[in-house]
């Protein structure tokens, strides 16, 4: 857990270094349960932490959209993965720190990327009962009836009931339930929905284009603001939070395929491709080429082999790979 000392706070620009030493540890994705209480705790006992904390995260927050930019538009950026980074770290991280984003645009680049983008929790997610980090799954056996599995980025809240586990809110990411014959409804609420049942396995997936929700086995009750459906085995829907999707007919294999440790695609747009691969590994891949967004891609990529996989796609496609610190690729 972090140590954070509130006794120099007087010195000027102490806060602002406090701010930044959370930032940092949210955004490489080390923050405990504790550390979230924590802190949740040192913005909510002063206005001046949370106003600090907040402008902290939105400087992050540009510095890596900044840096996705110059990449894309000045592609020479490359090459400070060469520099050593000794000469790098020391400039960029005074810049960052007095809060000025005056470094170079290749300094930037590299320095903004070694932290992972996009994976700023929310306090819902770091006060969540169970947290999965960036590739990591977990198997939670609930009761003696129910068995629930996290896949990669994923918060959940455990909900009780009068016989116990009642159900969980998945504040994000993907889960997989297993229902053998409950007593009781089990329900997975997600977003504006909420999906039951009582002897079915189904997944769970919310994210930022609405929460998706597929039978495998058995049958699952959909509640939504927009109306009530019943999904039976190998049917899927996705909800936001206005709207109610259309039933579909999926292939269990392919969307269950991660439990199995991988991938699977078919005829997938490349920039779809890339958005799945960044959820399992630390970095990020960008797509600086948008033309080849739309390219199809059709593989079973491990898991636990996805650079190899990116090797794979940039050969079958006819793309230039870089590889720059801190896990970034980038495709061209």
């Amino acid at each position: 857990m972090m140590n954070h000392s509130y006794h120099d706070e007087r010195t000027p620009g102490a806060l602002e270094r406090q701010a930044y030493a959370w930032v940092r540890q949210v955004a490489a994705g080390k923050m405990t349960r504790a550390d979230g209480l924590a802190l949740k705790h040192w913005c909510t006992e002063n206005p001046a932490h949370a106003a600090a904390f907040t402008e902290a995260r939105r400087r992050w927050q540009q510095l890596g959209q900044a840096s996705e930019l110059v990449l894309a538009r000045n592609p020479a950026a490359m090459q400070a993965e060469a520099a050593p980074r000794s000469r790098v770290s020391s400039p960029a991280r005074r810049a960052f720190l007095g809060g000025a984003v005056c470094a170079t645009a290749a300094t930037a680049a590299v320095v903004v990327f070694r932290p992972p983008l996009n994976l700023w929790p929310s306090f819902a997610e770091l006060n969540a009962d169970y947290r999965t980090a960036i590739g990591e799954q977990r198997t939670l056996a609930l009761s003696d009836n129910v068995n629930v599995e996290l896949n990669t980025r994923t918060s959940i809240a455990v909900k009780s009931g009068r016989a116990g586990v009642a159900g969980i809110d998945l504040i994000a990411g993907e889960a997989a339930v297993d229902i053998v014959n409950a007593n009781e409804v089990f329900v997975v609420a997600a977003g504006a929905g909420r999906s039951a049942a009582q002897n079915a396995r189904f997944e769970v997936r919310a994210g930022a284009n609405g929460v998706c929700v597929t039978c495998l086995q058995g049958r699952v009750q959909v509640s939504h603001t927009a109306g009530r459906v019943t999904l039976a085995a190998r049917e899927q829907l996705v909800y936001d939070d206005k709207t109610l999707g259309n039933i579909a007919s999926i292939d269990p294999a392919a969307v269950s395929a991660w439990r199995e440790g991988s991938l699977r695609f078919s005829e997938t747009p490349l920039a779809e491709v890339v958005e799945e691969i960044n959820r399992y590994r630390p970095g990020r891949v960008v797509l600086l080429d948008k033309k080849m967004a739309a390219r199809a891609v059709t593989g079973r990529f491990r898991l636990d082999a996805l650079d190899k996989a990116l090797a794979q796609i940039q050969r079958s496609l006819g793309l230039q790979i870089s590889n720059l610190p801190g896990g970034v690729v980038l495709l061209s």
